[in-house]
């Protein structure tokens, strides 16, 4: 097979007897040799077994766990290879669904290994890893290079919590202190030696905090945020601070705004003191607990944050919003969502992706009234298939 182009994840795209075929761990322009993985009437899905012919951008992988984990797709090439390949994928998926709109550019992560401030594990026999992508077989590994090098740190020591099966979430703010979730039937023996080497703001275990505080502080662009060990937060937290200051332009002193999926309010809040008043929705109740209180830390009067469902709770809202803002999950705007904001017409939507193929799906959804002012990528998840985006959405008022 010869390759053509990656598609959106990734992936090679080829085609045989006139149907497409997707081939892991394949590059554009190459030559290979690859087996069948999977089959169906429109496609067929093959994993790569040798490089006859290969990139020219093709480079030896950092990770010793590549070839079994799966996990970064662009860890064979470089990275500002990795940001045009991607760049690439996107153009194709909005050339392919005739989005079209002026140049876009793709910013690069200011840090393309170390970047994760999250990661969650596998725990098996006492070791710890990684589920192959698309299949439950473990991978053993003993560091993962994407990780802040806190977490890196502590996985050197990772012997003493005493779990020999379940599940570990780790997660670290910008003052490396980290905080630890597990899941097990074995309750973690918390040694004193673990306490002394790392900074450990808590301990997590099967939903009950066992070890100090089961949230961590996170400092960005002068404002703090207490985020609880439930709740969602930006994994790349310099990212998200660039996204925060794109964002900003687009605002000014009269708008009111409201904040979908607003988690614990990190949005809502680095705008705060430039709009007259944002409102915050989200149906995580333990982020709204802290939306409300990272307000009150931060001493800004002019939010609040509703919790419950998107589609339900923004319908019943009376107020009228000029701007919205949507970060949504990879599953992109619930249908009554796309609806209500069709019907309450505000005059830009910011859109937050970090799903492509949902945000071309929900943009197109919305083009009858609305049209692309801007689109941002943003490179989140360096080394990975995923890529972030802001699209700014303008009503296009009828003449």
């Amino acid at each position: 097979m010869k390759i053509e182009k990656l598609d959106y994840e990734g992936r090679g795209i080829t085609h045989q007897n006139g149907k497409v075929c997707f081939v892991k761990n394949a590059l554009p322009n190459e030559e290979i040799e690859a087996t069948l993985v999977k089959e169906t009437k429109r496609f067929s899905v093959y994993e790569t077994t040798k490089i006859v012919k290969e990139s020219k951008m093709r480079k030896s992988s950092f990770c010793p766990y590549r070839a079994l984990c799966g996990g970064c797709t662009f860890d064979i090439v470089s990275y500002e290879n990795s940001l045009k390949l991607k760049k690439e994928m996107l153009t194709d998926l909005f050339k392919q669904n005739q989005i079209i709109f002026e140049e876009f550019e793709i910013e690069k992560s200011p840090k393309d290994l170390g970047y994760r401030n999250k990661i969650s594990l596998k725990i098996q026999n006492g070791a710890f890893g990684y589920f192959k992508e698309e299949t439950h077989a473990f991978v053993k590994i003993q560091n993962c290079f994407l990780a802040d090098d806190s977490i890196q740190n502590f996985l050197k020591d990772f012997s003493l919590l005493h779990v020999k099966e379940g599940n570990l979430t780790i997660k670290v703010n910008t003052n490396k202190e980290l905080l630890l979730i597990i899941e097990s039937k074995e309750k973690p023996k918390i040694e004193k030696s673990l306490i002394e080497k790392h900074k450990i703001a808590g301990i997590i275990w099967n939903q009950k905090c066992v070890y100090n505080s089961p949230f961590l502080f996170i400092r960005i662009n002068h404002l703090l945020y207490k985020v609880h060990a439930e709740s969602f937060f930006q994994v790349n937290y310099a990212i998200a601070s660039k996204i925060s200051e794109e964002i900003l332009k687009y605002f000014r002193k009269d708008d009111t705004v409201f904040d979908l999926y607003c988690g614990v309010g990190y949005f809502s809040l680095q705008i705060a003191s430039k709009v007259k008043q944002v409102l915050g929705i989200e149906l995580n109740q333990k982020a709204i607990i802290n939306a409300n209180y990272n307000a009150s830390l931060n001493q800004i009067s002019n939010v609040s944050f509703h919790v419950g469902k998107v589609e339900e709770t923004l319908r019943k809202i009376p107020i009228k919003a000029s701007k919205v803002i949507v970060d949504p999950p990879r599953s992109g705007l619930h249908k009554e969502v796309i609806k209500v904001l069709k019907e309450k017409r505000p005059e830009k939507i910011i859109y937050i992706s970090c799903n492509p193929k949902t945000l071309v799906r929900d943009i197109l959804a919305l083009k009858d009234i609305y049209k692309i002012e801007k689109i941002k990528a943003y490179d989140m998840f360096p080394y990975t298939k995923h890529v972030e985006c802001v699209c700014v959405l303008e009503f296009d008022k009828p003449l």
